[in-house]
């Protein structure tokens, strides 16, 4: 037994690349650990998405 399938309209299935350097990803990883982010990727996207707003 799998997990339920998401909905369409909440379905990630897009990518953002983005290069850095070992040092940038490790400020954007306590980042995320200081804001108590379930994951980076969830706080990256949060942070983008609050941006743009």
């Amino acid at each position: 037994m799998g997990r339920k399938p998401i909905r369409a309209e909440f379905k990630r299935d897009k990518r953002l690349v983005v290069m850095l350097t070992a040092a940038e990803m490790k400020i954007l990883e306590k980042a995320a650990n200081k804001a108590k982010a379930e994951s980076l990727s969830a706080w990256v996207r949060e942070t983008l998405m609050a941006a743009a707003q």
